[in-house]
């Protein structure tokens, strides 16, 4: 089963098998049931929503299978931001039935992470915009939400707009971590994944703006050294920053310059969007 071409190439997964109608609300939030073919049944995606004017969409990419907190939760801390850190965001938090390493396995149907995310979740949460217009959809991660986030910043530069990561996993194939063993399921399909590999070949398309926040340091000092090092040697315009140290977990102490240099990134790479517009339903 060869990887996926560039979502350009192919049609979404159609909405109307998406299960829109029985999302339940809670305060500031939805969260939508999803029935996607490219992972096991159970998976959802949980959207907080701004009170003004959607301007932009942020996926917070997991860690843990499921919806596991043993690392915290995305959008506990987000909702702890300042808050000019989230004006105008809708925040969503996908999950997914095996560990998200946002790869497509060899052979299993029901483990097709990068197609659950760019076929089902990504036009799930632009369909519960309405009729706005569509606003920018960027990547927010850590850990293998790191990895996740530059491999696919890099497959998908036309779908993604930046991707901002801290103490990333950037050395998970040297040697492979064994959950990404598994959710990859074959030395080939290890090989599609190299997120290096990918930066290296795709940075062509990366190369006419920065759309990269490079954070550190936790943990992982080796793979954040190795990132920046790797987007200066491919010509990569990128921001490589060290903060404070903090826990390897979901956190606002990442968190906020993360957001903040998310922003300053779209602030140069995009135009203002126009006053007024309709707001979220």
């Amino acid at each position: 089963m060869p990887s996926p071409p560039s979502v350009p190439e192919r049609t979404a997964y159609p909405y109307g098998r998406i299960n829109l109608l029985d999302a339940t609300t809670f305060p500031s939030g939805t969260r939508i049931p999803l029935e996607s073919p490219f992972q096991r049944p159970g998976t959802q995606v949980t959207v907080i929503w701004p009170e003004q004017p959607v301007r932009r969409i942020v996926l917070a990419l997991p860690v843990e299978k499921d919806d596991g907190r043993k690392y915290g939760h995305s959008l506990d801390e987000i909702a702890r931001l300042p808050a000019d850190l989230r004006e105008g965001t809708a925040f969503a938090a996908p999950t997914f039935s095996e560990s998200p390493w946002l790869v497509n396995h060899a052979t299993r149907a029901d483990c097709q992470q990068e197609d659950h995310l760019v076929r089902v979740v990504v036009p799930t949460v632009l369909a519960a915009l309405g009729g706005q217009a569509r606003p920018p959809v960027h990547l927010l991660g850590f850990s293998k939400g790191g990895f996740a986030a530059l491999n696919l910043l890099a497959r998908h530069p036309g779908l993604f707009a930046i991707a901002s990561v801290w103490d990333a996993s950037l050395l998970s194939d040297r040697p492979p971590h064994p959950q990404l063993v598994d959710v990859a399921g074959s030395a080939a399909r290890l090989g599609e994944y190299d997120v290096r590999r990918n930066l290296r070949k795709h940075a062509y398309a990366l190369r006419s703006a920065r759309r990269t926040a490079l954070g550190g340091i936790g943990t992982l000092e080796a793979d954040w050294t190795a990132g920046r090092q790797l987007l200066e040697a491919a010509g990569i315009p990128h921001l490589a920053y060290r903060d404070a140290p903090a826990d390897h977990r979901w956190s606002t102490a990442w968190l906020a310059p993360a957001m903040q240099h998310l922003l300053d990134l779209e602030a140069r790479l995009l135009p203002a969007p126009e006053e007024g517009g309709p707001k979220k339903r």
